[in-house]
């Protein structure tokens, strides 16, 4: 169970950084321009695709758990903004 919290953890994480690869990927099997495809849509396959990669990760190499693997996304997706906001929280704002 704990494997399966950190495979959505890091599956929320990773999401972000899959977004480049699934766009050119998107670019070329649809053989659409770059610009026509929509960002918001290009964010929710790549979180898509990574979440079904630690659901096979997880039925493989641990117990899969639904809940666990979702909860452990939603921390992934979560804590680097909440990281963020607390340090521009933090951060004087010199233009005020």
């Amino acid at each position: 169970m704990l494997m399966t919290l950190i495979f959505g953890i890091a599956a929320g994480w990773g999401a972000g950084f899959a977004d480049d690869d699934v766009q050119r990927l998107m670019v070329k099997v649809l053989k659409a321009d770059a610009q026509t495809i929509n960002p918001i849509e290009i964010r929710s396959i790549s979180l898509a695709a990574v979440v079904l990669l630690a659901a096979l990760l997880s039925w493989i190499i641990a117990s899969p758990n639904a809940v666990t693997l979702a909860l452990g996304v939603f921390l992934g997706v979560l804590l680097p903004r909440l990281r963020d906001m607390v340090k521009a929280a933090r951060a004087p704002d010199y233009d005020a």
